[in-house]
């Protein structure tokens, strides 16, 4: 089955003798033009050490944008802020954007 909206993963690079490895803690599919309705959570012993990321993979039927923070809007043309601060997505790319506890991702067609 494809996936319609953009899929998202929160969870902790770590760098484990000399690989980074990701360390999923939650995953939600949401369409575009949503946000997340999980929130990046609080690290706690032994992923201190670690960095928390959302990993976003695009739809494979187009491009889209997305954003991260408390209040995320990736809809902004301008990005002035941490909440609309854009990140760009081809077709199927995935990319992991940091992220910090209580943070959401948006994700909107470009």
């Amino acid at each position: 089955m494809a996936i319609s909206g953009a899929h998202v993963q929160c969870g902790y690079v770590k760098d484990v003798r000399g690989a980074k490895l990701f360390f999923p803690l939650w995953s939600e599919t949401i369409t575009l033009g949503q946000s997340t309705t999980q929130v990046a959570p609080t690290l706690s012993a032994p992923e201190d050490a670690a960095s928390l990321v959302f990993r976003v993979r695009a739809p494979a039927s187009g491009e889209m944008l997305s954003a991260v923070g408390t209040a995320p809007d990736a809809g902004q043309a301008v990005g002035s802020s941490q909440n609309t601060a854009r990140s760009h997505h081809v077709a199927s790319e995935e990319k992991d954007i940091p992220a910090q506890a209580g943070w959401k991702c948006n994700v909107v067609s470009a």
